[in-house]
């Protein structure tokens, strides 16, 4: 297969968007594309590679393992390790723990797959986690196995019914992608057949350079016409890498735009036209060529950075991690990744051999840290307390909380709601009560709204909503309703900011809710706040008209860091009891409108407020908001409480249910 320099550019075009993308960098709000890029790049050099060979007729699947084993498996190893060292020293047990299934998943091929499971709501925080970006790698390698496997047995069919038939599982595949954007987003990003068109792309660009007739060849081989399409591919990767974001799709029928542009880039560029030279350029194809090592390296490099530093780093480090991620890549490229690609120095023996023992030492340590919860056993006595005291065992999808033979109530809520149902259920035990649970993660309890900032959400809240407020108010054994929200959140819209260098991280910047009746527009903040702010008056006053006690718990005060892991990094480094806590005063001025809303309800004698911030905030530490007490964590991340803290408030919200 003859050397193309600017593919090797064309690498260096996707792994730059990606890892500023992941330092956070907001003019490359859609550098994730770059992943798709390399797909299409991986299926076109593999299936020619395939193609070329089972022409000559000397394809081996032996001798094509052992090339993708070569290309793969030294560098990941090597950052696998390095990973692990740093894990061992910095990640507190439940981060260790989560680390150790991903050894093992990757170890696997299998690490898309545990990304996927993980990813829900409960799940770590991405930014977290040091090998997430291996999913793609997973992808590409279930690829490897399925795709050589087809063409061997398709090969005694004509071109065209090999052809035809590999066209007909990419049409479903980008079909099957576009519908799981809206329907199971999580999924269709992590996994293989929303994915596997991506590479049938590049895999389609191989068939046409092998099988193209005469006449194709000399109609498309027009200077101008090369130059115009290749330019063209370009400016669709770059649209997709400056105007897509987090909130686009993906993939679907939007990652048409940088998997079509690079296959124009890879058909139509060429050392005789001008991209192609511009590709081919040193530097470019000098990234090109250690941007496997640099994807690998960029990630765990960022993500331990968040984890030693207990606030939001600066841009300024991340883009320096960036150049440092690079100069690591150069590195593992010229020591680890060239030497252990020719054959002269490792047999094919020592390749397979390499492969195998580092497996199995990377599963047995991975097996081994999961099942130890993170190996609790390197913690000083103080971290640990933290450790055991920010669980949150939370019930989901539970009907019933507390006593099911009598219920007195519902339960309305979000994530916030969540966090509190294992504390509530023993407590309304207790008093043999029970609350019917309508709570569903991520969404305000109220109805009309609709959710612009995640696709899959949608109208979902409202749907729910809608549903419970009717079986609520029709019932009439149904007596009280209990509220718990992060209604500062929806009001706000952003992610807390403590003002002391903890700033929230969640899945998208912004929780984007409006008046149903603008789903098809962002409006302004002012806005949307007013919408629901109405919401809140409205659907709060229908119960109470239908004559139900509503029993109002007002919101959470946030904490911004990951307080448990803060928590840990303290005591480990200390060895002391620690206490953390926020300024009362960042609470107020967050919370202000929200507060003036609960409040604007006015009293009435079915209306019962519970006030969290009267409990954590002036009482342990003056104008301050307790998070961690003596190396009692109240909270198990951010913003969600432990049960610990949980334990504080269920007494007075039990309280209201039954007296």
């Amino acid at each position: 297969m003859k050397y193309r320099p600017e593919i090797d550019g064309l690498r260096a075009v996707a792994v730059i968007p990606v890892i500023l993308f992941h330092a956070g960098f907001e003019y490359f709000s859609g550098g994730f594309v770059g992943v798709d890029v390399f797909f299409v790049i991986s299926g076109y050099l593999i299936t020619t590679i395939i193609l070329s060979e089972k022409e000559k007729g000397n394809f081996s699947l032996i001798n094509f393992y052992e090339r993708r084993a070569r290309r793969i498996i030294p560098a990941l190893f090597l950052v696998m390790l390095v990973s692990t060292l740093f894990s061992w020293v910095w990640l507190p047990p439940a981060n260790l723990k989560d680390f150790s299934a991903s050894l093992v998943a990757v170890s696997l091929f299998s690490s898309n797959i545990l990304f996927w499971q993980e990813t829900g709501y409960w799940g770590v925080v991405n930014e977290l986690k040091p090998l997430l970006h291996t999913w793609s790698l997973a992808v590409e390698e279930q690829y490897y196995i399925l795709f050589p496997l087809f063409l061997m047995l398709m090969w005694r069919f004509r071109k065209r019914w090999i052809l035809s038939s590999f066209f007909l599982i990419a049409l479903g595949s980008l079909s099957f992608s576009h519908w799981a954007a809206y329907n199971i987003p999580t999924a269709n990003f992590f996994l293989l057949p929303t994915r596997g068109w991506e590479l049938a792309i590049g895999a389609g660009v191989a068939f046409y350079f092998l099988y193209r007739k005469n006449i194709m060849r000399t109609l498309l081989h027009i200077r101008y016409v090369d130059e115009l399409l290749s330019w063209f591919g370009l400016v669709l990767i770059g649209y997709s890498v400056f105007i897509f974001d987090k909130n686009t799709p993906f993939p679907s029928l939007y990652a048409l735009f940088p998997t079509i542009g690079t296959a124009l880039v890879i058909i139509f560029s060429s050392e005789e036209t001008f991209l192609g030279r511009f590709l081919g350029s040193k530097i470019l194809v000098g990234i090109g060529l250690v941007s496997y090592s640099a994807y690998l390296w960029h990630q765990p490099l960022f993500v331990f950075a968040r984890h030693i530093s207990i606030n939001e780093l600066p841009k300024e480090i991340f883009g320096i991690l960036s150049v440092i991620s690079l100069l690591l890549a150069y590195i593992s490229w010229k020591y680890v990744e060239a030497p252990f690609r020719k054959k002269g120095k490792f047999s094919r023996r020592q390749i397979f051999l390499f492969t195998a023992i580092g497996s199995v030492a990377f599963l047995a340590f991975g097996l081994v840290g999961h099942f130890t919860d993170g190996f609790k056993v390197r913690l000083p006595n103080n971290a640990l307390k933290i450790e055991a005291s920010a669980k949150d065992i939370g019930i989901s999808n539970l009907d019933e909380i507390g006593d099911a033979a009598n219920i007195k109530g519902v339960i309305f809520g979000d994530s916030h709601a969540r966090s509190i149902t294992h504390s509530l259920n023993n407590a309304l035990i207790k008093e043999k009560s029970g609350l019917k649970s309508y709570i569903k993660e991520g969404c305000p309890p109220l109805r009309g709204l609709y959710r612009h900032d995640i696709a899959s959400y949608g109208d979902t809240c409202d749907l729910h909503y809608k549903r419970a407020y009717d079986e609520t108010i029709s019932n009439n054994a149904l007596q009280t309703v209990v509220i718990v929200a992060r209604f500062t959140l929806y009001l706000e819209s952003s992610r807390f900011d403590n003002g002391e260098g903890g700033v929230e991280i969640g899945p998208t910047e912004q929780v984007i809710y409006d008046d149903i009746k603008f789903k098809n527009e962002i409006r302004a903040l002012s806005q949307r706040k007013t919408a629901i702010a109405s919401r809140i008056i409205e659907d709060v006053n229908m119960l109470l008209d239908a004559g139900k006690a509503v029993v109002l718990v007002y919101p959470i005060p946030e904490v911004g860091w990951d307080t448990p892991s803060i928590g840990i990094q303290k005591a480990w480094k200390f060895d002391k009891d620690v206490t953390i806590s926020t300024s009362f005063k960042q609470f107020m001025a967050r919370n202000s409108y929200a507060l003036s809303i609960l409040d604007s309800l006015g009293e009435h004698e079915n209306l019962k407020r519970v006030y969290p911030h009267k409990i954590f905030c002036n009482t342990y530490i003056q104008d301050r908001c307790i998070a961690i007490y003596e190396s009692k964590s109240f909270y198990r991340d951010s913003n969600h409480l432990s049960d610990s803290g949980a334990n504080l408030i269920v007494d007075e919200i039990v309280r209201a249910i039954v007296y």
